[in-house]
């Protein structure tokens, strides 16, 4: 079965592309004749040009994507060690149906096992996330004003022009109303404004800034006395997301896969895009309705059909799978293991 491929990214997986596919990958630039599948990097830009060619050929176009474990750092530096695979839509686009939603509602149907409930506890225990380089565990550095995480709330900033965002019925206006409503919906709570980590790393832009909370507060007043009296940050410190949730009782989300580890970590989520993980019963959807293709589903039976069902773990060396418990393992300990060289580093 010959693979077709077209973006450098995707070709430099090509090794993964055939272990998850049972294909064999060629460049669409050098390949003679029809692929018999096209793959391309989810639904972006990028993979347009394949997903044409795919069309006109009347060929099939799989999705591959990122999965929810990736790397211990953002960007190109490392292979990723969890990859998804979907051959109807992409988890993020909430306009059309993707293989994870039919994971999850096979998953809603048999029930949830007591190895979904344990990854979930080792998750927890790792204090692992898509990616991983928070060096900062604890929210003391913050000089929070209260120790009770009843009385925090948690908003998260995605970067601009994301796909996830416009997948899930969402746009750059929807992460100003979020802000607004966490606000206005907590008047007397500190409101911690998660920074993404490509945004810390200079990589791509956010949505929310310093001179965006200034020229909010002088138009709301909600907002003036929140931001006045200091119950209103941004959190650009390289902190372990887990700290937050663990710190927070509500988080407000757009699409964020925070959103769903806040779940993880037994917070009140409120959406104001459709993510994944919304729509099915265990977030509060604030914007956009739910596809009539969910239905109510446990925070286990999700789990399990995104983590276990949906991601696959690739070990780069042998050219071979993971089960997600290797993964969480292989993970934590590159993760540990830089951490180790970090402090070296400080000490020497």
């Amino acid at each position: 079965m010959k693979i077709g491929i077209a973006t450098s990214g995707l070709w430099r997986l090509r090794d993964a592309v055939e272990l998850l596919s049972g294909g064999a990958a060629f460049k669409l630039s050098i390949l003679k004749g029809e692929a018999d599948l096209y793959a391309g990097w989810g639904h972006k830009p990028t993979a347009a040009k394949t997903r044409q060619v795919a069309r006109i050929s009347g060929k099939p176009y799989i999705a591959f994507e990122d999965a929810f474990l990736r790397s211990v750092f953002p960007g190109d530096a490392e292979l990723p060690l969890g990859m998804i695979i979907d051959r109807t839509g992409i988890y993020y686009d909430a306009s059309q149906p993707s293989d994870l939603e039919a994971y999850i509602n096979r998953r809603r149907c048999i029930g949830a096992k007591a190895s979904d409930y344990r990854m979930i506890e080792v998750l927890r225990e790792r204090r692992l996330s898509k990616y991983n380089y928070n060096m900062i565990d604890s929210l003391v550095s913050l000089g929070l004003q209260s120790a009770d995480r009843m009385d925090r709330v948690l908003v998260v900033d995605q970067t601009a022009g994301d796909a996830s965002i416009s997948g899930a019925g969402a746009g750059r206006d929807s992460f100003d109303k979020m802000l607004r409503a966490a606000v206005a919906e907590n008047p007397d709570a500190e409101i911690l404004l998660r920074v993404h980590p490509e945004t810390m790393l200079g990589r791509k832009a956010g949505h929310f800034s310093v001179e965006y909370l200034e020229n909010l507060a002088m138009q709301n007043v909600a907002f003036r006395h929140c931001y006045s009296e200091d119950r209103l940050r941004l959190t650009p410190e390289a902190l372990n997301p887990w700290a937050l949730l663990e710190g927070c009782a509500k988080v407000y989300c757009v699409s964020s896969q925070l959103g769903f580890e806040a779940l993880l970590a037994g917070c009140e989520v409120h959406c104001f895009g459709m993510p994944f993980y919304g729509g099915w019963g265990i977030t509060r959807d604030r914007m956009v309705p739910a596809p009539s293709r969910r239905g109510p589903a446990t925070l286990e039976a999700v789990f399990a059909g995104t983590y276990i069902d949906y991601s696959h773990y690739v070990d780069h060396s042998s050219k071979s799978l993971m089960h997600i418990d290797e993964a969480i393992e292989f993970l934590s300990q590159k993760r540990n293991s830089l951490r180790v060289f970090a402090g070296q580093c400080d000490n020497g």
